[in-house]
């Protein structure tokens, strides 16, 4: 959150600048960059948590 509030960079940044020059393309890229990355974030621990419960 403190991303979308205080940023200079990256993507919170990125999605906010482009509601403020009114640019849906960045907007909706910034938002799918998101899901994206916390897809992958979100298998990473899955499939760490399915190795460490096996030992």
């Amino acid at each position: 959150m403190g991303e979308f509030l205080v940023s200079k960079a990256g993507i919170g940044y990125l999605i906010i600048y482009g509601t403020q020059v009114f640019n849906l393309n960045l907007v909706l890229a910034g938002i799918v960059l998101l899901g994206i990355i916390s897809f992958l974030i979100y298998k990473i621990i899955s499939i760490l948590e399915k190795i460490l419960i096996k030992s």
